[in-house]
């Protein structure tokens, strides 16, 4: 009980070290080492020398172990995993050790991934939590990228982390960076964590940022051309206890053995997707194009490109423009790219929806989903002779009530291209929107609005517009988006 009093100490503390960073992420996975067997549904030995899995003898790295699925090399209880490297004979090797990983299982593409450790110390031990790619899209070590989240040798006083990347080895290269500050890091735990971006990898020691790389700083060989390459593929998690090899050298009279490695959890979080700007927007009402929802890459959107054309109003891989309308607009499309957009649908019925478009030569083509059905067929884009020489494509779509993602998706073939500012959805038959609260008049006036402020003002849900249970600038933003629409 005292034991684990103190850990959830521990808990607390790194949480709230961490809270500023964490707080976009949410959790999808961890493993808490809950239980007395390792989790074969998300972990999978890997045992041997590394010749079964078409590595030199030693990993690749002229390590010393042989690592076994044995019960004296890998232990889980009292709530923690323990991998312990020994010094026993086994298939021509001194020592055993574990090493598990999640490939197949637990496979992940960007987000937070952390873990609580204690680690071993003694001349020629290294443990290691690291990410190799599952599916290695670009080719051979380290062409399809390695993640070192924290690896230490010897002595548990220096903490490393690391990328490797660019082409198949021996050319391979790397970009890492140390901690150091006294710190022994087998006298008690501590959290080693990673923040993936498209563009950004970020190390941490309990909640402590020390090192980042920005994806103009790798490569892959085998994609030149995207800045992303290696490190836009998923990935899956390792935790191993080498011994010996060429970082750490071998064991001399000093070593120490039998050396654990105690793992207190494993945990990932990823960003999730969410409406840009707070509240999901009202239909009817107008969406502007570069207000789609805020997630990463394949999640709220997805660019064709990796370069950023646009640069303006946010900081994503969409292409974002000022435009002579106002505002923003979304430019540079590629055929098969998207963007999703929370909408909060009013009243189900029909509705008038009169997209905003500009094509200088060769027009192009979208459609309209809704929680992934189809609901415009694919529309045409005229050529309007100017990037921002603005015009409507109009149609009809019946929605439901309540909130639902919307996406637009670019179908234009190839070569194809043009600019899009705004979608705007007007109701077609029906009574009078929510908006008419004078209720009687039959349309959208004065007394609505003297309605609307009474009800405000005296703290009355009914003016609760966005439907979050707090009265603020967002229901009266809702309000007047309703109004503007007048009555059918």
């Amino acid at each position: 009980m005292e034991r684990k009093t103190k850990i959830l100490a521990l808990s607390l503390i790194s949480a709230i070290g961490t809270a500023a960073s964490a707080q976009n992420y949410e959790l999808v996975w961890s493993d808490e080492f809950e239980g007395t067997q390792l989790d074969t549904s998300s972990w999978e030995y890997q045992t041997g020398t590394g010749t079964a899995y078409g590595l030199p003898a030693g990993w690749g790295n002229n390590e010393l172990q042989y690592y076994t699925n044995f019960s004296s090399n890998t232990v889980v209880s009292d709530g923690t995993l323990k991998i312990i490297a020994r010094q026993q004979s086994l298939g021509g090797r001194n020592y055993t050790s574990a090493r598990i990983r999640t490939m197949g299982m637990r496979d992940f593409l960007y987000g937070k991934i952390e873990a609580r450790i204690k680690l071993p110390s003694t001349s020629g031990v290294w443990p290691a939590f690291w990410m190799l790619p599952t599916d290695s899209p670009y080719g051979g070590w380290a062409s399809s990228g390695e993640i070192d989240i924290m690896e230490s040798v010897n002595t548990a006083t220096t903490m490393h982390g690391t990328i490797h990347f660019g082409s198949n080895w021996p050319n391979n290269q790397s970009n890492g960076g140390s901690f150091n500050d006294g710190t022994d890091f087998s006298e008690d735990f501590h959290v080693f964590a990673i923040e993936w971006e498209e563009d950004q990898i970020r190390w941490y020691l309990d909640g402590e940022q020390y090192h980042s790389v920005n994806s103009n700083q790798w490569f892959s060989s085998a994609a030149i051309s995207n800045p992303r390459a290696p490190f836009d593929s998923q990935f899956h998690l390792l935790l191993n206890v080498a011994v010996g090899g060429d970082w750490p050298g071998a064991p001399d009279g000093s070593a120490n053995y039998p050396q654990t490695m105690e793992v207190d959890y494993v945990r990932v979080y990823q960003s999730q997707q969410a409406p840009f700007g707070g509240p999901a927007s009202v239909i009817p009402g107008l969406i502007e194009a570069e207000d789609f929802d805020l997630g990463t890459e394949g999640q709220s959107y997805h660019d064709c490109e990796p370069q950023n054309r646009g640069g303006a109003y946010r900081d994503t891989g969409v292409d974002i423009q000022p435009s002579t309308e106002g505002g923003f607009n979304v430019g540079w499309l590629c055929n098969d790219e998207w963007m999703e957009y929370t909408v909060d649908v009013q009243q189900a019925g029909e509705y008038e929806l009169v997209t905003r478009v500009a094509s200088l030569a060769t027009g192009g083509s979208f459609r309209i989903e809704s929680d992934g059905q189809d609901i415009t067929g694919e529309l045409q884009i005229p050529v309007t002779n100017g990037w921002q020489n603005w015009t409507d494509v109009t149609t009809t779509v019946n929605l439901d009530a309540g909130e639902q993602v919307l996406r637009f998706v670019n179908t234009s073939v190839s070569g194809q291209e043009y600019n899009l500012n705004s979608f705007e959805f007007i109701a077609v038959d029906g009574p009078c929107s929510s908006a008419d609260i004078a209720e009687g008049f039959g349309q959208h006036d004065f007394f609505d609005i003297s309605a609307f402020v009474g009800l405000f003002t005296s703290s009355d849900l009914d003016a609760d517009f966005n439907s979050d249970g707090v009265l603020d600038f967002f229901d009266i933003s809702a309000f007047l988006t309703v109004f503007a629409q007048g009555c059918p």
